[in-house]
């Protein structure tokens, strides 16, 4: 898989997660980026490396200034989707990482979580802030806001005229009291009301 399809991956629940926890989508992408070495090295779909109890794998941890391997466990998902969700859940339900929630800018972020433990790696924060830049990940930061459709007063216009022709040419009068309401609708929705 290319990286870019990796990426595009998870693109969509990271932005669904930003929207709802304030987690940056490209501090999550980073971080799935990091700890799975691009997908290659997720076991059990844990692309973060979130501990638990599911899997026993090698890991290393720097203890006392010294990379050590260890044993440890792991989480286990059904897909990449249950590791971010489950990713965005543990960051905004642990209070050590409330500075991460909502902060926009991704440089603090990142320090925010290694501040916070997230990895024992010294240089975490600065290898996310390299993936981020060298990925244009904050690309996927900017999320336009959901808006109603607003009909130009034109089309409304036009549509009108279309529902007076039908309207006149009835005598029906269920139908003329309908085609008297859709043109109010489409007042209101082309902002002539």
């Amino acid at each position: 898989m290319s990286k870019e399809s990796f990426i595009y991956q998870l693109v969509p629940v990271a932005q669904a997660d930003m929207r709802e926890f304030g987690i940056l989508a490209s501090v999550t992408i980073a971080q799935a980026i990091l700890e799975s070495g691009w997908g290659r090295s997720a076991p059990g779909n844990n692309l973060f490396g979130i501990k638990g109890r599911r899997q026993q794998q090698v890991t290393k941890e720097l203890i006392s200034g010294k990379w050590i391997q260890i044993v440890d466990g792991f989480r286990v998902y059904d897909n990449w989707s249950d590791s971010v969700r489950d990713h965005s859940l543990l960051l905004a339900h642990n209070p050590r990482y409330s500075n991460v929630l909502h902060e926009r800018g991704y440089r603090c972020a990142s320090r925010e979580l290694q501040r916070a433990g997230y990895a024992t790696d010294p240089q975490y924060a600065d290898k996310l802030i390299r993936i981020i830049e060298g990925s244009e990940l904050t690309r996927f930061d900017q999320i336009e806001e959901e808006r109603g459709y607003m009909m130009s007063s034109d089309d409304a216009n036009k549509i009108i005229n279309f529902l007076s022709a039908a309207w006149m040419s009835t005598e029906d009068a269920e139908a003329r009291v309908e085609f008297h309401r859709l043109a109010d609708e489409l007042r209101k929705a082309s902002g002539q009301q």
